[in-house]
């Protein structure tokens, strides 16, 4: 009789607690914590992030020699000075009597110099550096890829952390209250003083259980936290995002029309691509030290002496009487440099080479984390929807045994056995829901087409 109304009472507990909600309010003195939700985490770490603030930096540099390259195709102007006084024996240039004298000598020049030909090395670094802009461009929407990946992992790490520690608290309230009650009989002698002593047994596994639950959220928390730049003693919720409109998207798309998917749209492939194509020209600019340069130049310029007061002033001299101009065009053909072409021509080869090695493997990468990523994400929309079966199922169960019970035709424990189910069912389903949106951003990610607009 006595075990007959303990499983009752835990029955007509387990059952309050089973249909309500398993987000729990916590009474706080301190202000309710902040709500984050989960685009708002991704734009504080695409703005905060060090990598992808560095790879953006790099992109100026990139650009920067881009037009270094195409600036190769204009002529070079320089302008040069010079002026001295001398003392000592010297040739007036204006009477052609040598004596001891101090001197004034001031010369100016404006020099211009335009390559005609250098073996198409111009030609080649601008392919060579409009491909490495182009690679740069694609390693930036690729990092940017990598931190929405890692965020979003951290977040439903949280997110699932949260609801597990919201579960754990509710069963250590619905512990307390069957203790509560059962210690309540035990003292009047309805029930023996051995079922005080396992109820509270029950009371202090399930406070360890949340207080663990409590302490795993707190240190993910912490390194959400830390990825994100954010004041720890700042305390935030996180908002489950809303994913079921997209819920079966990628079942109409077959693994085949996935893989072109991802081939088309993969920064970090792009980028391998581009690598690859850089280093190819930067062989072939390599090779034009080989060739002879042809480049023509100009100079205009003019001359100033002055030797005690002989001289004709300064406006005469240099700009009537010694201006000059000279032009021309120079021929160079490299005998032998030291085997300074051979070098840089065999580096850019063998980079060249390895690039399209990487690039290689990376296809085969790209079709196995597609893959992977379609059929674990197939696996979790799957475990979902057994998931829903399974607390509709034990939600039906338990109501079936409770109306059994009522008419005398379950026993208790068959109640007990149908809300341990329940429980187990609403743990399952949580942790799948959390599961399958990971499952989603993983295969986006996989597929190159994860972006900032398309988060929920």
């Amino acid at each position: 009789m006595k075990r007959s109304i303990l499983i009752t009472a835990i029955c007509t507990v387990m059952a309050g607690y089973l249909f309500v909600t398993t987000q729990t309010a916590f009474a706080q003195d301190a202000p309710p914590p902040s709500q984050l939700t989960f685009s708002e985490a991704v734009k504080i770490a695409l703005e905060k992030n060090v990598l992808l603030n560095t790879q953006k930096n790099n992109l100026y540099t990139a650009s920067a020699r881009k037009l270094q390259a195409y600036a190769g195709y204009l002529p070079s102007l320089n302008v040069q000075g010079f002026a001295q006084r001398l003392n000592g024996l010297q040739i007036d240039p204006v009477t052609g009597v040598g004596s001891n004298i101090e001197s004034d000598y001031i010369a100016g020049n404006l020099n211009a110099n335009y390559t005609l030909f250098n073996g198409f090395n111009r030609t080649n670094t601008i392919k060579q550096s409009s491909n490495n802009l182009l690679a740069q461009t694609a390693l930036v929407q690729r990092t940017n890829q990598d931190v929405i990946f890692n965020v979003a992992s951290q977040y439903l790490t949280v997110l699932l952390d949260q609801q597990l520690l919201a579960i754990a608290d509710e069963n250590t309230n619905t512990q307390q209250v069957i203790f509560d009650q059962t210690k309540a009989q035990a003292d009047v002698g309805a029930r023996p003083q051995a079922d005080e002593f396992t109820q509270n047994s029950l009371l202090k596994n399930a406070e360890v259980a949340a207080l663990r639950a409590k302490i795993t959220l707190e240190n993910d928390r912490a390194l959400l936290a830390q990825t994100l730049q954010l004041d720890p003693s700042i305390d935030f919720t996180l908002v489950l995002p809303s994913w079921e409109s997209d819920l079966t998207y990628f079942q109409t798309h077959s693994l085949d029309s996935l893989y072109s998917v991802a081939l088309q749209n993969r920064a970090d492939l792009k980028q391998t691509n581009y690598l690859a194509d850089g280093w190819k020209y930067s062989m072939r600019a390599n090779t034009g030290g080989y060739y002879p340069t042809i480049s023509a130049f100009a100079q205009y310029g003019s001359t100033y002496f002055k030797s005690g007061t002989t001289s004709p002033p300064f406006s005469d001299q240099f700009y009537k009487n010694n201006p000059q101009f000279a032009y021309g065009v120079q021929l160079n053909i490299p005998l032998f440099d030291r085997f300074l072409t051979r070098t840089n021509r065999i580096v850019s080869k063998v980079q060249y080479q390895n690039a399209e090695l990487t690039r290689d493997n990376l296809y085969k990468t790209v079709k196995i984390d597609v893959q992977r990523s379609f059929k674990n994400y197939q696996t979790a929309i799957q475990s979902y929807r057994a998931s829903l079966s399974q607390i509709e199922a034990g939600e039906l169960a338990l109501r079936t045994q409770r109306e059994s019970y009522e008419l005398g035709v379950a026993s208790q424990v068959a109640v007990a056995q149908a809300n341990q189910s329940y429980v187990i069912a609403a743990a399952s389903k949580a942790q799948a829901e959390v599961t399958l949106l990971f499952q989603k951003i993983l295969l986006e990610y996989a597929l190159g087409t994860l972006r900032l607009e398309d988060l929920p």
